[in-house]
């Protein structure tokens, strides 16, 4: 079973809708903030052949790994941009109105905090990125980069041995304009709080690219750059018409969610 670790802002709403249009009747967006077994265990009466699983509460530290079949992989990207991109999505999608300064002193090395979780808060005490390496050398099968989307998203196809993987897609989520997050990169005030506060991401994104991506791609072979080209050649999916989809997303969101909303709040 694939298991999608969704940081913010690194592509996974297009990941996540990836796996729902290859398995529209065994993939399941886990309705929990910290997912568990026995999350799992619920979504399974509706999806008994489950294939895959997505969410914010997929984590690598939780007892989710205790299940055999599960297999995490994760995308990070260049930390000062995914900080940025966060930032202008809270102004925009949620009415942020904090001043950057403010903002990002809650929101410091989120890649890193967000793999080492151990419970639903991403918490503001301080962590290393050498505890976030240990986690994906130990817990993370396949971990992609942002800025090599389409080469990360064929590693993932070959990574998972399952041939109903469909990594055509559509882009998802795509800000209609950038210019917060711009203002953001081009501030030398900014930049520099950028940096203060995500040293241990920048640790943990240079380990990725240096160590674990490289690793990836020479494991993959020779024909990485043709399987790339083909992939491309395809972008984007055609936008159609699903019954399967339809009928997909009609139980997620009219059955699935409604029961584990109730449990959640009856167990609260």
């Amino acid at each position: 079973m694939l298991a999608h670790i969704h940081i913010q802002k690194t592509g996974g709403q297009t990941v996540c809708d990836i796996l729902r249009q290859s398995f529209p009747g065994t993939h399941c967006d886990l309705r929990s903030r910290f997912a568990t077994s026995a999350d799992l265990r619920l979504a399974r009466c509706f999806y008994p052949r489950m294939a895959s699983i997505a969410g914010y509460g997929v984590l690598p530290l939780s007892d989710l790994g205790a299940w055999e079949s599960v297999r995490f992989f994760a995308f990070v990207r260049d930390p000062l941009k995914r900080c940025a991109s966060h930032y202008q999505f809270a102004w925009r999608k949620h009415g942020l109105r904090t001043d950057f300064e403010t903002w990002i002193r809650t929101n410091a090395d989120h890649q890193t905090r967000y793999l080492t979780r151990t419970g639903p808060a991403v918490g503001t005490g301080k962590v290393a990125a050498e505890q976030a390496i240990a986690v994906l050398q130990k817990h993370v099968g396949l971990v992609g980069l942002l800025e090599r989307f389409n080469e990360s998203l064929v590693l993932l196809r070959r990574w998972s041995g399952n041939p109903g993987l469909n990594v055509c897609y559509r882009s998802r989520n795509v800000a209609r304009d950038n210019d917060v997050k711009n203002r953001v990169l081009e501030d030398p005030r900014s930049r520099e709080l950028l940096r203060r506060y995500n040293a241990e991401d920048e640790k943990l994104y240079r380990y990725v690219c240096e160590v674990v991506y490289p690793r990836q791609v020479a494991e993959y072979g020779g024909s990485l750059a043709g399987d790339v080209a083909e992939l491309e050649a395809s972008l984007p999916a055609p936008g159609r018409f699903s019954m399967a989809r339809t009928l997909a997303s009609a139980k997620r969101n009219l059955l699935y969610k409604p029961v584990a909303r109730c449990l959640t709040r009856r167990a609260a």
